[in-house]
């Protein structure tokens, strides 16, 4: 791995992947009940410089949240700082 690319992935908000030019996190619940829930506190509070996670159920107990700057402008100071803010919502 060159220098770049260890760099890159410091950077990275803990457990969230990138994908092109995106951040995406995905997570498993018990059920779709607690998926759910998992979605309306993201939503409720996951705002961050007019940018929001897009939010998706797959299956009936995973979440994946998907972090990606609406001017293509790739991943900014301000992707991340969504991602972290998503990340203190997640964690108790």
């Amino acid at each position: 791995m060159d220098a770049a690319v260890a760099g890159r992935r410091q950077l990275d908000p803990q457990g969230w992947r990138r994908a092109g030019e995106s951040l995406v996190r995905e997570l498993s619940f018990r059920d779709f009940d607690a998926a759910i829930a998992c979605l309306q506190r993201v939503a409720a509070c996951a705002e961050d410089h007019l940018r929001r996670p897009d939010m998706c159920i797959l299956d009936f107990n995973r979440v994946r949240l998907t972090i990606t700057n609406p001017h293509h402008a790739g991943l900014t100071t301000a992707e991340l700082r969504l991602a972290q803010k998503v990340n203190e919502v997640l964690e108790p």
